[in-house]
């Protein structure tokens, strides 16, 4: 079997997907701090230098994951949202994506890392609330669709909506539960059941 050689991009790309995931996985586990360069290069299969050729620093590394991280979230909602279903079909999707928070303990992990990061660190806090709204909107805009649909008005504006949520969800996971959903349902329907008519 011949294998096709890979080009200066391809290689570099798949360099950088090993250290962002190695990246994730080191932050999951063990924290931020004990993710330093040398730990992500070595646990990668790469030297310092490879790193270095891919991030001019580890802030730099951390604002590219979040980037990624955040993106891939704000691309799968503005998917949804711009896909033409119906408010009863968003409120099943919802329903759905409500039943798998417990498959993103990962998720849940790192974005609490990065959370604490942003707190600390004015330059990272910049691009990680943007993003954060950014994120927050476009869930908050699904969420308020599936209040219109039982003929609700939200109680809070789109991205205040969202946090509300994502905070709710991601307490949960961090204090253990295997499964958050009954409680993030429960607390949904509650607010649908006593907001205000439109």
């Amino acid at each position: 079997m011949i294998r096709k050689r890979l080009g200066r991009e391809e290689s570099q790309q798949i360099t950088r997907d090993t250290l962002f995931e190695t990246a994730t996985d080191l932050m999951v586990r063990k924290g931020f701090h004990a993710a330093s360069v040398n730990a992500i290069s070595e646990e990668a299969g790469f030297s310092k230098g490879a790193f270095f050729s891919n991030f001019a620093s580890k802030a730099d590394l951390l604002l590219q994951l979040t980037q990624r991280f955040k993106r891939v979230e704000i691309d799968r909602l503005s998917v949804t949202l711009s896909s033409g279903y119906s408010p009863g079909e968003l409120a099943q999707g919802l329903n759905a994506y409500i039943d798998t928070l417990k498959d993103n303990t990962a998720c849940a992990i790192l974005d609490a890392e990065l959370q604490l990061i942003a707190l600390r660190d004015e330059e990272f806090s910049k691009h990680y609330y943007d993003l954060h709204q950014e994120n927050s909107e476009a869930l908050g805009k699904l969420i308020t669709i599936i209040f219109n649909h039982a003929g609700k008005k939200p109680p809070l504006a789109y991205a205040a909506l969202a946090k509300t949520f994502t905070a709710l969800s991601e307490g949960l996971i961090l204090q253990g539960h295997n499964d958050p959903a009954a409680e993030i349902k429960l607390v949904l329907n509650s607010l649908i059941q006593t907001a205000e008519p439109l």
